[in-house]
């Protein structure tokens, strides 16, 4: 019987985070941001909130973290553009960071299986 992978609850929780769940409103509460600034960072293609029937909005745990650092940005005087490749640029460091982790973590795995082995 094959055994369940150790990143499966890693999945499930990048999965949950990424569920469409809350309405505009209170994503506005939350961040304390007006409705109309959050439809400006979309129309500025900073973020796409998923759409309930082809309507209203629904943000995502990510996207939540996302607008956070969006409006972090913006406050520092950073522009549309400015933020747009800042946020591909971290984006892509947490993948590689990811992917460096996996690789040591399989060199760790190997360097025991040889000195178990001999």
């Amino acid at each position: 019987m094959k055994r369940a992978s150790r990143k499966a609850p890693q999945r499930k929780d990048r999965e949950n985070a990424s569920l469409p769940k809350y309405p505009i409103g209170v994503v506005s509460s939350l961040l304390g941001l007006p409705p109309q600034v959050l439809r400006r960072y979309e129309e500025a293609g900073l973020l796409e909130p998923a759409r309930q029937s082809g309507k209203n909005r629904l943000y995502s745990d990510q996207d939540i973290a996302i607008l956070e650092e969006i409006a972090e940005l913006s406050d520092q005087g950073v522009n549309a553009v400015g933020i747009r490749h800042i946020i591909q640029i971290r984006r892509r460091v947490r993948v590689l960071e990811q992917e460096v982790e996996e690789v040591r973590a399989e060199l760790r795995r190997m360097e025991e299986e040889r000195q178990s082995s001999g």
